[in-house]
């Protein structure tokens, strides 16, 4: 080998060698189930029929089915409140529990309600300064609805990372063209919540029978689990999905602790970073503050800037 071939050898290990992809591993994901139909097509008593749930009821469409529900295994909480539903999200994230399932029932109260608390801060904020007009109107501005999705968003997230099947409903509405004629129907949810969820039904009524028409299903190409139309009920997801997924218990994560969190905000004030260094840290982890990272993951950034105080790299 002449001396060129081999310092081109070299120069092409060294940088093999230093990326960062890997070849991905097979990952047995939750079921992440977004479900969306007309009034009265039955999407609460389709939801209630998975075992062991912790349902948040967001319209009390689970007070008709209190026998149902114990039977199930399941509990209810009555609430479309922001804070309260991010508390309980966390608390199923970090706190060891028997309940297989999440259901958000349906989830367009909680994405109203976040626009009504936000929409009252910015109308006391523009009295305040005497814009009576903007208030009035409503004017908010882009700002506005960067904090609403950004809220919307922490529940996303914590969905995304719960160890429990999920399943959201949301109210249908009808899409109209630019004649004012209707051309199809969506959910009525936050835009963007079709790319969110792996899974996407839509609810019919047939006869007697309440069938799930698959809209999206992300699966290895002719690795499908699901039919495009199947008669919805538990044993069918079981059948589909897997039990052993569909049943499994959920592992507890262990968030970032208040302690960990001040340690730090301590580290920053004395150790100096990259300009764009805590940014990238929370767009890998895809959170918007030090509270939202795991134990291990904030460990490892206070073991960063400890270092570099010691003079390492």
């Amino acid at each position: 080998m002449t001396s060129e071939k081999k310092t081109e050898s070299k120069t092409k290990s060294k940088t093999e060698n230093t990326l960062k992809a890997k070849v991905p591993e097979k990952m047995e994901k939750r079921l992440k189930l977004f479900v969306y139909g007309e009034s009265g097509v039955g999407k609460t008593t389709a939801a209630i029929q998975f075992n062991d749930a912790y349902i948040i009821d967001t319209e009390h469409g689970s007070d008709f089915y209190p026998e149902t529900i114990a039977k199930a295994g399941s509990v209810v909480l009555h609430s479309n409140i922001f804070s309260e539903v991010k508390q309980e999200l966390e608390k199923l994230l970090t706190e060891d529990h028997d309940y297989k399932t999440l259901i958000i029932d349906p989830i367009t109260p909680l994405y109203h309600s976040i626009q009504e608390e936000w929409a009252k801060r910015f109308e006391s904020q523009l009295r305040d300064k005497g814009n009576d007009k903007a208030a009035e109107m409503g004017d908010f501005g882009m700002r506005f609805w960067g904090k609403v999705k950004s809220d919307y968003k922490a529940i996303q997230r914590l969905i995304l990372r719960l160890d429990m099947n999920v399943i959201v409903t949301a109210h249908q509405k009808d899409i109209y063209g630019s004649n004012s004629s209707k051309i199809g129907v969506a959910p009525d949810s936050m835009k963007g919540d079709s790319y969110f969820f792996d899974n996407i039904v839509r609810l019919e009524k047939r006869g007697k029978e309440r069938i799930a028409v698959i809209e999206k299903e992300r699966a290895e190409i002719g690795k499908n689990k699901f039919p495009e139309e199947f008669t919805w009920s538990y044993e069918n997801f079981l059948k589909f999905y897997g039990k052993d997924v569909i049943e499994r218990k959920a592992n507890v994560v262990e968030m970032a602790t208040e302690k960990q969190v001040n340690k730090i905000y301590d580290l920053l004030e004395v150790v100096k970073t990259e300009p764009d260094w805590i940014d990238k840290i929370f767009a890998k982890a895809d959170v918007d503050d030090w509270s939202e990272l795991t134990s291990d993951q904030i460990e490892k950034c206070i073991a960063v800037l400890e270092k570099k105080i010691k003079g390492g790299k």
